[in-house]
């Protein structure tokens, strides 16, 4: 994995040497927002929030459903964002001015009032744990006692407070107990995409189940909670797993929305029906939406884009004004 990783960041080296700001789908990539080409069924209700930080490329994000407030990590300051439900942008956590350090996938614990941050330094993963009240970071806690080349990309909470955490660089999911403690939760070949590995997890609807995916090249994959050794890689069926033919776009998120999993492309968002409760088959819808998208929140029924366009941060590529937008999932495909 190591060499065909190499190869590919100095294929995108070399494409952001060339880089221009008005790309299209035949360079590469296509992340365009508003660019009209959106599917008649429009899934975009509309913009909640418009950045005013044009170098903050937010990655992850979560929903406060006690104050109403997102928050986003970012990969082009290494800090946490917050975004009152007036609009109002603060800085919850400045971090410590690191070269390298991105902050990304994030989840809130409401029962506990938490805040879980994925955060990376030189690939390498941590977890951060905030207090919302006070805003205190209460933990940072080092994945690579459980592997010394661990990275973090995403987590996913579980009702004891406990966490899996993806890893973006190796096939392993890692799980951090209630008391901090890390081990590597699943590791299987699947589990490692050929050039970029794991993105974002979610639990099924009855929980049997965790549905995460690769980025490159795409793939759903399905772990038992029950025996982690029990990974298998979904069959799909339908629309392509893919971005059309956007080869730098991977599936960047994906959450549970209903019984149906909802996952997002740059330039796209995919409604994946299972066959049955099982996940061992399922159905892709594509829907042509609002693209950069590089998280996807819900508050109750819901659910949330965030426009953070990380192919632009990667290949240097001037960004347009990062959005938080609605998305109408009645409107997908």
């Amino acid at each position: 994995m190591g060499s065909l990783r190499s190869i590919a960041l100095v294929l995108i080296s070399a494409c952001a040497v060339e880089a221009d700001p008005a790309l299209s789908p035949d360079d590469g990539f296509d992340d365009t927002v508003d660019d009209g080409k959106a599917d008649a069924s429009n899934a975009s209700v509309g913009t909640v929030h418009r950045f005013t930080d044009r170098k903050l490329y937010p990655e992850g994000g979560a929903f406060d459903p006690a104050t109403g407030a997102f928050f986003v990590g970012s990969l082009g300051h290494g800090n946490i964002t917050r975004v009152s439900p007036e609009g109002t942008e603060s800085v919850f956590y400045a971090g410590a001015g690191e070269t390298a350090r991105l902050t990304l996938g994030m989840q809130i614990d409401a029962t506990r009032n938490r805040l879980w941050v994925c955060t990376t330094k030189d690939s390498l993963g941590s977890l951060w744990i905030f207090d919302l009240a006070s805003g205190a970071r209460t933990a940072n806690i080092d994945l690579t006692v459980a592997n010394p080349e661990a990275a973090c990309n995403d987590v996913l909470l579980d009702t004891d407070g406990s966490a899996l955490v993806s890893d973006r660089e190796n096939h392993h999911i890692y799980r951090v107990d209630a008391a901090g403690a890390v081990r590597v939760w699943a590791d299987d070949p699947l589990l490692g995409g050929a050039v970029v590995s794991l993105n974002s997890m979610d639990f099924t609807a009855d929980r049997k189940y965790v549905l995460t995916a690769t980025y490159l090249e795409p793939a759903l994959v399905r772990v038992s909670v029950a025996n982690p050794r029990e990974v298998k890689k979904v069959a799909l069926s339908g629309d392509m797993f893919m971005d059309g033919f956007n080869l730098l776009n991977g599936p960047d998120d994906l959450v549970m929305h209903g019984n149906d999993l909802i996952v997002a492309f740059g330039s796209s968002i995919k409604r994946i029906t299972p066959s049955d409760a099982s996940w061992t088959q399922a159905k892709v819808r594509s829907t042509r939406t609002i693209g950069g998208v590089t998280a996807l929140v819900e508050d109750d029924d819901r659910l949330f884009a965030i426009n953070g366009q990380s192919v632009r941060f990667a290949l240097k590529v001037p960004p347009a004004q990062f959005q938080i937008f609605e998305v109408d999932t009645r409107a997908l495909r």
